[in-house]
C-alpha cells in the first residue's frame, strides 16, 4: 500500500510540475508545490464527501444533485491528472469547476449545502496557490454569485430553497459576511505570504552569501595552501642561500640546504645563530639599525659583505632582506647570493688599473728624460763631428741608452704582470 502511495505522490508531482527554472527561493515555487499537494490530496480524500452526498442526493430525490456531484468530480479527475496540461491552465480549470459547483449547491440547496463553504474556501485556496492580485478576484467572483443568488430571491427564479430561507433584506446581511470573511482571508493570507517572500528572499540572499563566502575561502584556503607550497619550494630548493630572520633579534628561523651546504653549519646550529654570527666583524658596524629602519618601513634592503664559513674561509655575498609574515608575525627574508667571483674580478680590473697607471708614470717621467739626453747627445754629435769631447759624449750617450733600455724593461714586465694577471 505505501509503495502504491509513494508511486501516486510521484506520477501526481510530475504532471502537476511548476514552471522550470524557479527554484526554493521563488514564493510561486511553494505555491506550485502546495497546488501539487492539493491535487494530491484532493482526489483520494473526495471521496469522503462525494460518495455519502450522492447517495443522500438520490434517496431524498435529488438526482440532479447528485449528477453534477458525480460530473464535477470527474472533470477535475480529468483536469487534475490530464498530463499535456500546463499547470497555469490546470489551476484555472479546476478552480472553475469548483465555482460552478459551489454555485450550484449554492442555487439548489441554500443553506443546507456546502456551497456558502466552498466559496469562502475558495477564496483561500486561490490566495495560496495563484500569484497576487489573483486573490482579490475571488472575492469579486464571491460577490458576484452572491449577487445572482440575491436577483433570484428577488425575482423568485429556479424555484430555488434560498426564497424560502431568505428575504432579499436577509440574504444581504448573510452574504456580505460572506464577502467579509472573503475579504479578511485574502488581505491576511496575501501580507503572510508577503513576509514570507521577503523572508525566503533574504534567507535566499544570505545562504548565497554564505555559499560564496564559504567557497571564497575555500579558494583562498586553497591558492593559501598552493602559495605555500610554491614558497617550500622556492625556499627549500633554491640554489642560492636563504633563511628567514626574526625581525627583533634576527636570530635564524629558518634556513634552506643552499645555505646549509654553502657556509657548513648544520640546520640546527643555524637555529642557534644569528645573522650577526656569519658576518665579519667590521660588517656589522650600524647593521642591525639599518636593517630594522628598512623593516619598519617596508622596504627592501640590500647589502654587500664579507661572511665567513664555519671553517672560517671569508666570502663576498650580495644580501637582500625583505619583510615576509612568518609563523604568524613579522620576519625578514634573506637572499644571498656569492658575489666572490664577481669581487676578485673587480680587485683585479684594480689591479690592472693601478699598474696601468704606473706604466703611464713610468713612460711619462722616466721614459723622456733618457730619450731626451739621448737625442740632445746625438745632435752635439752631428754638429761638432771632430771634437776632443767626442769621448765623453759616447760615454754619456751609452748610460742613457742603458737607462732607457731599464725603463723599456721595466714597462714591458708591468705589462706581461697584466696580461699573466
Amino acid at each position: 500500500m505505501k509503495h502504491l502511495w509513494h508511486r501516486y505522490r510521484v506520477f501526481v508531482a510530475g504532471i502537476t510540475r511548476g514552471k522550470d527554472g524557479i527554484g526554493p527561493e521563488d514564493i510561486n515555487y511553494w505555491r506550485d508545490k502546495l497546488f501539487t499537494s492539493f491535487i494530491t490530496w484532493l482526489l483520494p480524500v473526495c471521496l469522503v464527501p462525494l460518495v455519502p452526498g450522492v447517495v443522500m442526493g438520490i434517496k431524498a430525490g435529488y438526482p440532479l444533485i447528485a449528477a453534477v456531484d458525480l460530473i464535477a468530480a470527474s472533470v477535475v479527475f480529468t483536469i487534475a491528472l490530464y498530463p499535456t496540461l500546463n499547470l497555469t491552465l490546470r489551476k484555472f480549470l479546476v478552480v472553475f469547476i469548483l465555482y460552478c459547483l459551489a454555485a450550484f449547491l449554492m442555487v439548489y440547496l441554500g443553506l443546507l449545502g456546502p456551497g456558502f463553504i466552498y466559496l469562502l474556501a475558495l477564496s483561500v485556496f486561490i490566495t495560496l496557490t495563484f500569484p497576487g492580485n489573483y486573490a482579490y478576484y475571488s472575492v469579486l467572483a464571491n460577490f458576484i454569485i452572491c449577487l445572482c443568488c440575491a436577483l433570484i430571491i428577488n425575482f423568485r427564479l429556479f424555484n430555488s430553497p434560498l426564497i424560502i430561507q431568505f428575504n432579499l433584506g436577509a440574504w444581504i446581511a448573510v452574504s456580505s459576511n460572506l464577502i467579509f470573511l472573503s475579504l479578511v482571508c485574502v488581505v491576511l493570507i496575501i501580507n503572510i505570504f508577503k513576509s514570507l517572500e521577503d523572508t525566503i528572499i533574504k534567507e535566499f540572499r544570505l545562504k548565497s552569501q554564505l555559499q560564496q563566502e564559504i567557497t571564497e575561502r575555500l579558494r583562498n584556503s586553497q591558492l593559501l595552501k598552493e602559495s605555500e607550497g610554491h614558497y617550500k619550494s622556492l625556499f627549500f630548493r633554491s640554489p642560492s642561500p636563504m633563511w628567514v630572520l626574526d625581525s627583533e633579534t634576527l636570530q635564524f628561523l629558518q634556513v634552506n640546504d643552499a645555505a646549509i651546504k654553502s657556509y657548513g653549519h648544520t640546520n640546527e646550529e643555524f637555529l642557534t645563530m644569528t645573522v650577526e654570527d656569519i658576518k665579519l666583524a667590521d660588517d656589522t658596524i650600524g647593521f642591525f639599525e639599518t636593517l630594522q629602519e628598512n623593516h619598519k618601513r617596508g622596504s627592501s634592503l640590500i647589502k654587500i659583505n664579507q661572511h665567513h664559513r664555519k671553517n672560517g674561509e671569508s666570502f663576498y655575498v650580495e644580501v637582500s632582506f625583505n619583510a615576509i609574515p612568518f609563523r604568524g608575525k613579522q620576519a625578514i627574508l634573506g637572499i644571498a647570493r656569492d658575489m666572490t667571483e664577481q669581487m676578485n674580478y673587480m680587485k683585479a680590473i684594480e689591479d690592472q688599473n693601478e699598474k696601468l697607471h704606473e706604466i703611464a708614470y713610468i713612460q711619462s717621467h722616466y721614459v723622456r728624460a733618457p730619450l731626451a739626453r739621448i737625442i740632445g747627445l746625438v745632435n752635439l754629435l752631428n754638429s761638432n763631428p771632430n771634437e776632443a769631447s767626442t769621448p765623453e759624449i759616447l760615454a754619456y750617450l751609452d748610460q742613457s741608452a742603458k737607462e732607457f733600455d731599464e725603463v723599456i724593461r721595466t714597462i714591458t714586465s708591468k705589462t706581461e704582470q697584466i696580461f699573466i694577471s
